[in-house]
């Protein structure tokens, strides 16, 4: 039911909206101006440190990584290896986050069937999943297939554990009342349990976008010839600092875009959205 607005009330409602968007751009700016600082202080203090205080061996220097970085995109090397690295993470990702969700959803549902099977889940989630790594290789050999597989091991069980979680929060007595309205499983499962578990799915595929990239780069890590792991290996094995951290930041900023395309999303999927609605003319 819409309520009536007068227009001076209408006027003062769109002016507190334009100071609520003013104040959230300044915040916004504020924001983005105390981490370039924050970025800024540390990039100087590490290249005043390197070479006076402390070894460059151990620490190398921003001018040094940055070389290293323009010397692997001129070269193509950034590019050919930071391929393989983001497609094993990505696939991983969406093959673990799709199976733990399928397989979630009916023991997130009969609480029985997941009190019956949970202890087995617990026996494999307390593997540590570097260890599975050669086991994958082993198994599937040294390609692409092995570091996919590792990366969805790494974001399985966090999305599965927190998708079970959202499911069962959800109070019986609500479903009951829903059940007795006329309500079918499948209309439980889109008008409330759904809705209910997506905040906690929300916050596993946000955990979860490191995780894949540790996976990929793990069995990078373990065995393979390409990759930005298997980059940053070989910087390692020649001593070069530079390229260790050369390697470690093109990581950090792969998830750090995957991480901002994921933002988008959270927002598209919200569920409950309040609308005021402001009508032009009195209601009579």
């Amino acid at each position: 039911m819409t309520t009536a607005v007068s227009p001076a009330g209408a006027e003062v409602l769109a002016a507190a909206r334009r100071t609520h968007r003013s104040a959230r751009r300044t915040h916004r700016l504020f924001l983005l101006t105390a981490r370039l600082g924050i970025a800024v202080v540390v990039i100087v203090g590490w290249e005043l440190v390197s070479g006076n205080l402390l070894r460059p061996f151990y620490i190398s220097s921003p001018s040094a990584v940055a070389e290293t970085l323009a010397e692997w995109a001129t070269s193509g090397e950034l590019w050919y290896h930071g391929r393989f690295t983001v497609t094993a993470a990505f696939f991983g990702y969406l093959i673990g986050t799709v199976a733990a969700v399928l397989v979630a959803w009916p023991l997130g549902m009969v609480r029985l069937a997941h009190r019956i099977v949970e202890p087995y889940f617990l026996v494999a989630y307390s593997v540590p999943a570097v260890a599975m790594g050669p086991v994958f290789i082993l198994w599937f050999g040294i390609g692409m297939t092995p570091k996919i597989l590792i990366a969805a091991y790494f974001v399985f069980f966090i999305v599965f554990v927190n998708t079970v979680a959202g499911f069962q929060q959800v109070p019986q007595g609500l479903l009951d009342v829903t059940r007795v309205m006329g309500a079918c499983r499948r209309d439980q499962l889109r008008r409330v349990m759904l809705p209910s578990a997506l905040p906690y799915i929300l916050a596993a595929l946000r955990i979860t976008l490191p995780a894949a990239m540790i996976g990929a780069v793990t069995g990078e890590f373990i065995s393979s010839n390409r990759g930005l792991g298997f980059l940053t290996r070989e910087a390692a094995s020649r001593f070069s600092t530079a390229g260790v951290i050369a390697g470690v930041l093109s990581l950090s900023a792969i998830v750090l875009v995957m991480n901002l395309m994921l933002r988008p999303l959270r927002h598209a999927l919200r569920w409950q959205r309040q609308e005021i609605d402001v009508p032009t003319k009195e209601a009579p």
